[in-house]
């Protein structure tokens, strides 16, 4: 994912997925965005777009 790009639809649910794994977020003792940046192994910057999409999208529902 590049840093102009906005991140697709497939990144955004997958970011979700790993969001939703409250357990384990909390067993890593990671923030959201450094748990999905851990986790989809993308930069901190990436990971932070992506979880306020996740909240923009949680938002919508």
């Amino acid at each position: 994912m590049s840093e102009t790009n906005a991140p697709n639809q497939s990144q955004i649910l997958a970011a979700k997925r790993w969001m939703d794994d409250e357990a384990g977020m909390e067993r890593a003792s990671l923030s959201p965005v450094e748990y999905v940046a851990y986790r989809m192994k993308v930069s901190e910057a990436e990971a932070r777009t992506l979880v306020e999409a996740v909240y923009a999208l949680d938002g919508d529902e």
